[in-house]
C-alpha cells in the first residue's frame, strides 16, 4: 500500500496535471501557482478559497465579454471561470466554499453553452419523486446515433465536456449526465442505482432525434461499473459499451479499499471522495456498504452483454485489473485493451481507441 503524499507532491502532481487534465484542463499555469502558493493544506476551506478566487476573477471577466458582445471571448473567459470553480469544488462539496464553488461551476457551464456550436439541452427526467439532470447534445444530422456519457466519483457531468465535444464532433449526439452519488444525481451509489441510468435510456428511446436501434454508453472511472452494468441490463437495447477504468467484483471488497486507500494517482480525499458516494464518511463505513455493488455477486456476469470494450492503465492502483480479467471470464466475449500508465491510462491514446470502436459499432 502506498503511503500519503505530502502537500509538495501533490502541488507536484497539480502542476504536471495543468491544462491537460481533469479538473485542471482550462487552468493556467501562472494562476495555478497563484493559487497553490495560497495552499498549505487540503483540509478545510484553504482549497475552496483559492480556486474560488480565480472562477471569480474569469466570471467577472466573462460577464464584461458578454455585455460587450463578444462572443469568442465571453466563450472563453466562461469556461475559465468553470473550469477554475470546478476545482474549488474538488473531490465533492465538502464544505460552504466546495459548494458554492459547485453551484458556480454549473452556472459557469451552462453560460459558456450559449457559445458552443452544438447547444447544450438541459434535460430534467421525472423519475420517482424527484429528477435526472442531463445535458444532451444533438448534432445538425437527425436521427443520430446517442452517446449516453458520465464519469466517476469526482468528473461530474460539466467536466466530462470535453469528451462530450469529441462525441458531437463525430456525429452522434451526446447525454451527459452524472453518477449514483455525484452532482445532481438524484440517488446515492447502491445496488439499486442502476434505475437512474435505465430511466434516462428509456427517456432517450423517446426522443425523436435520436437513432433508437445505435445507442451506446460510455462510463469513465467509477463510471464504468455502471456502464457495464447497464450493458447486462439492456443488451437488446445499447449497440456497445465501454468500461473506461470501472470496478466489478474486487474493487468493492474491503481488501482492495484498504491496498488502494493511498494510490498515488489520486490527489487528496480518494476514501471520502468514495463514501460520499453511498452518502458515508468513514472508511469502515465505505467498507461496509462497497461489496452490494459486485456485479458477480448480483450475478450480472454470465448473463447475456451488449458488446463491451474494456480499456485502462495496466498499472491501474485505484481499480484492479483483476477486475476486468473477470469479466473476460464470463459471459460474452468481450474487447479489451490495456495502455501505459495508471488509473483512466494515457488518455489520448486511449480516448482515440474508444472513438475507432465506437465507430464499428454504430456506424
Amino acid at each position: 500500500m502506498d503511503k500519503a503524499r505530502t502537500v509538495a507532491e501533490v502541488k507536484d502532481d497539480i502542476r504536471s496535471r495543468v491544462g491537460h487534465r481533469a479538473p485542471f484542463l482550462h487552468a493556467d499555469n501562472a494562476e495555478a501557482e497563484e493559487a497553490l502558493a495560497q495552499i498549505n493544506t487540503f483540509e478545510g476551506e484553504a482549497w475552496a478559497v483559492a480556486w474560488n478566487a480565480l472562477g471569480a476573477r474569469w466570471e467577472d471577466r466573462a460577464n464584461a465579454a458578454d455585455k460587450a458582445g463578444d462572443r469568442a471571448q465571453a466563450k472563453e473567459a466562461y469556461l475559465k471561470s468553470y473550469g477554475y470553480y470546478g476545482i474549488a469544488r474538488h473531490p465533492f462539496p465538502s464544505t460552504p466554499g466546495k459548494r458554492h464553488g459547485y453551484a458556480k461551476t454549473r452556472e459557469m457551464f451552462l453560460a459558456a453553452s450559449k457559445y458552443f456550436d452544438i447547444p447544450v439541452e438541459r434535460v430534467s427526467i421525472p423519475f420517482q419523486d424527484k429528477a435526472i439532470v442531463g445535458h444532451l447534445r444533438l448534432p445538425k444530422k437527425l436521427p443520430a446515433p446517442m452517446i449516453m456519457h458520465w464519469g466517476g466519483i469526482d468528473n461530474w457531468k460539466e467536466e466530462r465536456h470535453s469528451f462530450a465535444e469529441s462525441f458531437v464532433k463525430e456525429g452522434w449526439g451526446c447525454f451527459v449526465m452524472d453518477s449514483p452519488g455525484t452532482g445532481e444525481c438524484s440517488v446515492l451509489a447502491g445496488p439499486d442505482a442502476h434505475q437512474v441510468h435505465t430511466a434516462a435510456l428509456d427517456y432517450l428511446l423517446k426522443r425523436p432525434e435520436v437513432d433508437a436501434d445505435k445507442i451506446a454508453v460510455v462510463g469513465a472511472s467509477f463510471g464504468g461499473h455502471w456502464s457495464t452494468k447497464l450493458a447486462h441490463l439492456a443488451p437488446d437495447r445499447l449497440r456497445a459499451a465501454v468500461n473506461w477504468g470501472g470496478g466489478i467484483h474486487h474493487f468493492f471488497q474491503p481488501q482492495w479499499q484498504e491496498r488502494s486507500r493511498h494510490a498515488d494517482s489520486y490527489l487528496f480525499d480518494l476514501i471520502e471522495a468514495r463514501a460520499n458516494l453511498f452518502g458515508k464518511k468513514t472508511f469502515d463505513e465505505l467498507c461496509a456498504a462497497m461489496p452490494a455493488l459486485s456485479l458477480l455477486d448480483q450475478g450480472w456476469l454470465d448473463k447475456p452483454c451488449a458488446p463491451l470494450l474494456i480499456v485502462n492503465g495496466k498499472e491501474d492502483k485505484q481499480v484492479p485489473l483483476e477486475d476486468f480479467y473477470l469479466l473476460l471470464e464470463h459471459g460474452n466475449p468481450k474487447t479489451i485493451r490495456l495502455f501505459p500508465g495508471g488509473h483512466m491510462g494515457a488518455i489520448p491514446n486511449i480516448f482515440h481507441t474508444v472513438i475507432a470502436w465506437l465507430h464499428e459499432k454504430l456506424d
